[in-house]
Parts: C-alpha cells; sequence; structure tokens
C-alpha cells in the first residue's frame, strides 16, 4: 500500500478524546450511528492492560459488572478532556444514573464501589528521574463522593498517573461507541469490544486468532479448572452477542478450528472483523500545503470552474483524497474532468455543491474497489508492511527477525517507511502461515500502520 503524502504526527494531548454531544448518551433511545458520542482509547490502553480478582493469584475480577465497566466507560469519556490540564474531574450522580438508566442512587454507588475495588497492571511502564518503575496493581479508578455548596453530589475521579500520561502520549488509537456499553450483559465485553475496534479501523483485518487459553486470560477469566465448555457459555457466546447486538460501527464473525484429537477439541478461535464505518470528521485530511493551494486554484482556473462556488472547500478536498489515496490536487482535477457531465451539473443544481461531491466521490470510490483486485494469503508472493510514522526499518527488522514463522513456504515481506520525505523500502525472506502474520500484526500495533498482500 503506497502512502502519497506524510502523516503529521498528532498525540492525545492533542487531540479531544471524545467525539460528539455526550448528552446524547443520557436518553433512553440511542441516537443514530452519525450522530452518537465516542470516546478515544488509546492502543497502549487497549493491549497492555490486564485485570486481577479481590483474590490475589487467578481469579476473575469479581468486583467488575457489566454495569460498573459501563459507568468505567462514561467517566473515562467525561475526564478526558481535563486530562492535559490535569484538572480532577467531577460528574454528577444526575449524569452518570442517566446514562447507566438508573434510578436508584444505591446502585449508582455500587458501582463506584467495584471499579474501586477492581486491581490492573499495565505493561507500560514509567521514567521518573532516571528511574523506571512499572505499577504491579494499581486500581483501575478511584471513584470517591463529593457534596457540592448547594447539595447536588458528584463523582470525583482519580486514575493511576501513568495512565493519564500513557493517554495523552498516545498516537494510535481507536474510537468506542459510548451508547453501547450500558447495553452490554457481560463484563467481559469491555475488555474485548476495544480490541476488536483497533482492528476494524484498519484498511487490511487478518482474522484474529487465540487459543481458548490465551482469549481468556486476556479477558481476565481464570477459573481454578479450565473447561472451554464453561469459557464458551459464561464468556465468549456472551461476548459475541453483546457486540453483534450493540456494537453499530462494524460487524464481527467468530468461528472455531477445531484439532483431530479425541472430541475434535477447539483449538483456535478465528474473529473477522469487518471494516469501521468513517463519519466524515472521522477521516484524516491529507497534507495540503501552500504551493498545493496555488495548484488547485491554477487547476479551477484552467477548468473554467468557480472556486468559491464550485469547488470542494479545503477540508472535504482533503477527506477525499485520504479516501482515494490520492494528492489532494489529483483529486481537484479528476472533480474538474467530471464538472460538465450532465449527471453532475444536475446534482449541484438540485442538490447544493456538498451534496454532488459527495455523490461523485462515491462513485469514484466504487471505481477504484472493482478495479482493486483482492489477493488472498494463498495467491500472496510478497506482504507488504508499511510502517506508522516515526518508525525506520531497524525498528521494523527487529520486530519480523524476533517473530516465530511456522510455514513452509517462503514468501517475501516488504517494509515500506518514509524517510526525509520519500518512501523507502526493504525485502526480507520469511516462511509465515496467517495466524503468523496475524500475531506479528497484534503484537506490533503501534510499529505497522498497514498490512496487505500482493501477488
Amino acid at each position: 500500500m503506497t502512502r502519497l503524502w506524510i502523516r503529521k504526527r498528532t498525540t492525545g494531548a492533542d487531540r479531544k478524546g471524545v467525539r460528539g454531544d455526550i448528552r446524547l448518551v443520557h436518553s433512553k433511545e440511542r441516537p443514530s450511528v452519525d450522530r452518537e458520542p465516542t470516546s478515544e482509547r488509546g492502543e497502549a490502553m487497549v493491549n497492555s492492560i490486564r485485570f486481577y480478582g479481590a483474590r490475589e493469584g487467578n481469579s476473575p475480577a469479581e468486583a467488575m459488572t457489566a454495569m460498573s465497566a459501563a459507568l468505567y466507560e462514561y467517566l473515562m469519556a467525561r475526564a478526558r478532556p481535563k486530562l492535559q490540564d490535569n484538572e480532577p474531574c467531577l460528574v454528577s450522580f444526575a449524569d452518570a444514573k442517566s446514562y447507566l438508566q438508573l434510578e436508584k442512587t444505591s446502585r449508582l454507588r455500587e458501582y463506584m464501589s467495584a471499579l474501586s475495588s477492581t486491581w490492573v497492571s499495565y505493561d507500560f511502564l514509567e521514567s521518573a528521574e532516571g528511574f523506571q518503575k512499572i505499577g504491579r496493581r494499581v486500581q483501575l479508578m478511584n471513584c470517591s463522593e463529593v457534596i457540592s455548596p448547594t447539595h447536588e453530589r458528584f463523582i470525583e475521579i482519580e486514575m493511576f498517573p501513568s495512565v493519564r500520561k500513557a493517554i495523552l502520549s498516545s498516537e494510535i488509537y481507536t474510537h468506542l461507541e459510548l451508547g453501547a456499553f450500558p447495553r452490554f450483559s457481560s463484563k467481559y465485553t469491555q475488555r474485548l469490544y476495544p480490541k476488536l475496534a483497533l482492528m476494524a479501523g484498519r484498511d487490511n483485518r487478518p482474522p484474529m486468532r487465540w487459543t481458548p487459553e490465551e482469549l481468556a486470560e486476556q479477558l481476565g477469566w481464570r477459573p481454578d479448572t479450565w473447561k472451554f465448555g464453561n469459557f464458551e457459555a459464561r464468556v465468549l457466546k456472551p461476548v459475541i452477542a453483546d457486540i453483534q447486538e450493540h456494537v453499530r460501527r462494524f460487524a464481527i464473525t467468530c468461528e472455531y478450528v477445531r484439532g483431530s484429537g479425541r472430541g475434535h477439541p477447539v483449538t483456535e478461535i478465528v474473529i473477522t472483523v469487518g471494516k469501521a464505518i468513517s463519519t466524515e470528521e472521522e477521516i484524516r485530511k491529507a497534507e495540503m500545503d501552500k504551493s498545493d493551494r496555488m495548484r488547485i486554484r491554477r487547476i479551477a482556473a484552467d477548468a473554467a470552474v468557480d472556486l468559491a462556488t464550485q469547488m470542494p472547500g479545503e477540508d472535504i478536498l482533503r477527506r477525499a483524497a485520504t479516501r482515494l489515496g490520492k494528492p489532494v490536487t489529483a483529486v481537484a482535477t479528476m472533480w474538474t474532468e467530471a464538472f460538465g457531465e450532465p449527471l453532475i451539473m444536475e446534482m449541484l443544481d438540485r442538490d447544493g455543491l456538498k451534496a454532488a461531491f459527495a455523490e461523485w466521490l462515491k462513485q469514484q470510490e466504487a471505481m477504484q474497489s472493482d478495479d482493486d483486485e483482492e489477493v488472498d494469503f494463498d495467491a500472496a508472493g510478497t506482504i507488504l508492511v508499511t510502517l506508522a510514522d516515526g518508525y525506520d526499518l531497524v525498528t521494523a527488522a527487529s520486530a519480523i527477525d524476533g517473530h516465530l514463522w511456522t510455514g513452509s513456504t517462503p514468501k517475501t515481506i516488504r517494509i515500506i517507511w518514509n524517510a526525509t520525505g520519500e518512501q523507502q523500502q526493504h525485502d526480507i525472506e520469511i516462511t509465515p502461515t496467517e495466524r503468523d502474520l496475524a500475531l506479528l500484526l497484534r503484537a506490533n500495533e503501534d510499529i505497522i500502520g498497514d498490512l496487505d498482500y500482493a501477488a
């Protein structure tokens, strides 16, 4: 996959963290998909967290319930805009009860207590004055009840300092549907959903594969005696049902791979994640500099297209460039070349410039989709790995060399990255299976921007 521009690096400190009007989730009825607020979750927060129970050891996190997990998501969303300024966050009892659709304040206090009783650890380290430390057991969130001078009750939120730093420094992230969490029936859904949402945001989405034991460990289900039937009934099936029923921005399927031994035991759980729906403002805007703006003016003038009334605005052009994978100037040229077509002129007169351009853009995407011949893993001779901005060959080669390749058929993995504004590439021979590549992607979410197959 070829990048036609260099993405500007942004961190969590540069982003709002919440999209949409959060008050919309206080209603009993969910807003439409395009209006429902979403909360940002950084890759480090998704992939590094591990849950512990009230007992030290391998028990599940007994304190958590589906509703306390939903409260956590809401409080994190409310706290997110204040993290940059390190201000304390107070959320009114009334707002939290509206989000959870609760009537009894005693229930809300139970969920607050459950959050304060849930212990987790994170893989990321905090460096302070030359020392590195890792929190082995920290509170998921500390919730305190406070009363204002007007006797209104609030939840005061405190989080571990390293968590705040990780959120503000995150470059890779996904957005989660806030309206889904109060509707989940299982506390484990809140732990798998962000992982699937991260995958749904990628252009290439190889099936996610786990052994049953691996997935159970990631979700924090650690019974004294392991039985797949118990895990399936108590965890996996409720989680899959929750996501299929309540997550609206992408779809999933779940399949089992069975072994050849007695009873054909399940050896792998394979979840395939569909492409996430993106709202217009979620689409990243392509880079556009002063020279691009001058060229677009010349393109419009040469085609006798009025820049003010017949050429889309800068933001619309930049997002269209992202969707089509082309430079902004190329999109402007394509639009002016199609501008005289009767259908375009009819839509322009009837619906206005924005609607006409949106319809034309859909047509261009459909034409590109027809032209793109999809290559599956078996037919692929080359695996294209595009690195995220800021990473180079040394980092990627180290990750690839240290990965376990269990296949028998040689393939080429082509590393693609940007250096000093120019695209670079390097080939390494490997013997992968599709599961090997899925594990590579999962272990290096921060390094790999895109992964695709080529014949």
